[in-house]
């Protein structure tokens, strides 16, 4: 009998801990009422597959209309048709757009669409990105990772500015990573020295998503105290979502910190930790429905937390890389706030 209830209790132990760890990394869950009725549409770029197809389900469930931005076309009228099946609402209008962040010319005229097919827009989430991606340049001449994660979402952020701001409320929202606080300066430097050099899957992945968090923040701070304070542009980090972004880090010849026999145990560990795209979209939902007004804010588990604060090198990192990537874009048309003109870089090997 004692074995028994040892056993017993040893399960109900067991499960317990288990059941209270897939409910911490589980995250927060979306509690907004607002509602997207007569609002513009909300641009999710990497719309058409696991947390953008996620988001743009619950978004439309909230009344919203919908612009699915995606590489390949197909792929995006496929998800079209598996929204409207899981919204079930006549009145959903999902429109599907070709969009390649790694070609600047692709955003070009991405945006063009945009403004003349559609008179207002109420969102933009930059949520398409890469990880662990075989190192190699765009037509542009910047590293796939770099340019898809950072550099894109930056020149179509630039783009549709003045398009979004027609509408009173307006909000951006780029998709960043834990995987930003990983990063040293010297390895930010070295990847924006050279685009070519060899580096770490892992910290180009970490890289690009901490210059988005630097845009976002310094981008932030200027729509805050610009006349116009109705576009809100924040940070949302969806956690650690099992989805086809890490479809090259099972590759054994991509690996780094991994082998044949460890990567199915990280796979195990895996199971337990990971959220759902359902799941991983909550956070960005919440930063784009939440009623507080808020600029440069990163958003995780739908609260606000402080980003990595860095570097003692620089008093307002931000600003310092924000504005060196205008320069380094000077041949792009793009909107630049009135003091960016103000101070010039001293690092002249930034720009290429």
């Amino acid at each position: 009998m004692n074995k028994l209830w040892k056993y017993v209790a040893s399960s109900v132990f067991i499960g317990s801990v288990t059941y209270g760890l897939i409910k911490y990394f589980r995250g927060g869950v979306c509690t907004c009422s607002k509602t997207l009725h007569g609002l513009g549409p909300v641009i999710i770029t990497g719309g058409n597959s696991d947390i953008g197809k996620a988001l743009a389900i619950e978004l439309g469930l909230r009344g919203g209309t919908l612009i699915l931005a995606c590489r390949d076309l197909k792929k995006g009228a496929k998800a079209k048709l598996e929204i409207a099946k899981a919204v079930n609402r006549p009145s959903l209008r999902v429109f599907v757009k070709h969009l390649d962040f790694c070609s600047f010319q692709s955003i070009r005229s991405f945006a063009d669409t945009i403004e003349k097919e559609f008179p207002q827009i109420y969102a933009l989430v930059n949520c398409a990105g890469v990880f662990y991606h075989p190192q190699q340049l765009t037509d542009d001449r910047y590293d796939v990772t770099f340019q898809t994660n950072y550099l894109g979402p930056f020149v179509l952020t630039h783009y549709l500015l003045d398009h979004l701001k027609k509408q009173n409320c307006c909000r951006v929202v780029n998709v960043s990573s834990e995987a930003h606080r990983k990063v040293r300066v010297n390895d930010l430097l070295a990847i924006l020295h050279d685009q070519s050099e060899l580096r770490s899957h892992l910290v180009a992945y970490g890289v690009s998503k901490l210059l988005l968090n630097f845009f976002t923040i310094d981008l932030g701070r200027s729509m805050r105290f610009s006349r116009n304070k109705g576009l809100l542009i924040n940070v949302a980090d969806p956690g650690y979502t099992e989805t086809k972004l890490y479809r090259n880090y099972s590759n054994p010849e991509l690996q780094e910190h991994s082998n044949s026999w460890l990567f199915p145990l990280q796979k195990l560990f895996r199971q337990l930790a990971r959220k759902t795209p359902q799941e991983g979209c909550q956070t960005i939902l919440h930063t784009l429905l939440v009623p507080e007004a808020t600029w440069g804010k990163y958003y995780s588990n739908c609260r606000v937390v402080p980003p990595l604060e860095l570097f003692g090198t620089y008093k307002d990192p931000a600003k310092v890389f924000h504005n060196y990537t205008y320069y380094c874009l000077l041949d792009l048309p793009l909107y630049r706030p009135a003091n960016i003109w103000k101070e010039r870089p001293t690092d002249p090997w930034f720009c290429k």
